[in-house]
């Protein structure tokens, strides 16, 4: 039987590129191609980039957030995604732009949050729920550094209908 020792001594399987988990744990845990084209485009606190659709997932910006230490937004229109990158504490989306985004047609899909603090980095912040009201949707998501992910709600919206 022909044994691939490369493969063997490999501290990560093949399987564990791009997974925020891997990327979180093992040591040498590598960001998929896309994820790392992405990161490339987006080397510094408050850049910007708009992407295919396809070519980008939350659980991608989480593994970006695993390897860098910082949180990414992505806004969600017709085909296209606008991907913003933070820092530690925050991404700068202001009122303002959360009102612009909006009148242009995007959706909040989502934004990662730093660390792991026992499911508290799953917790919507005052300011996550602030921008949140100025788009035109009932919920958005928040994913960790592992991948995982909680759904918040547009308080503001709930409150206007009634529930």
């Amino acid at each position: 039987m022909d044994v691939d020792k490369d493969a063997i001594n490999s501290p990560i399987e093949q399987g564990e590129r791009g997974r925020p988990n891997a990327i979180l744990h093992l040591e040498g845990a590598e960001l998929s191609t896309r994820q790392q084209i992405l990161l490339d485009r987006l080397p510094d606190y408050d850049s910007r980039a708009i992407v295919n659709k396809r070519d980008v997932s939350m659980t991608d910006l989480s593994a970006l957030t695993a390897k860098t230490g910082v949180e990414y937004a992505m806004f969600t229109k017709g085909h296209e995604r606008l991907i913003v990158r933070g820092d530690a504490k925050r991404v700068n989306i202001t009122m303002d732009d959360a009102e612009k985004l909006n009148a242009e047609g995007y959706k909040w899909s989502g934004h990662t949050h730093v660390g792991l603090y026992n499911g508290w980095e799953l917790s919507a912040s005052n300011g996550d729920y602030d921008v949140l009201s100025k788009f035109s949707q009932k919920e958005s998501v928040l994913y960790n550094v592992k991948g995982e992910y909680q759904t918040f709600k547009n308080i503001l919206r709930k409150e206007q209908a009634g529930e």
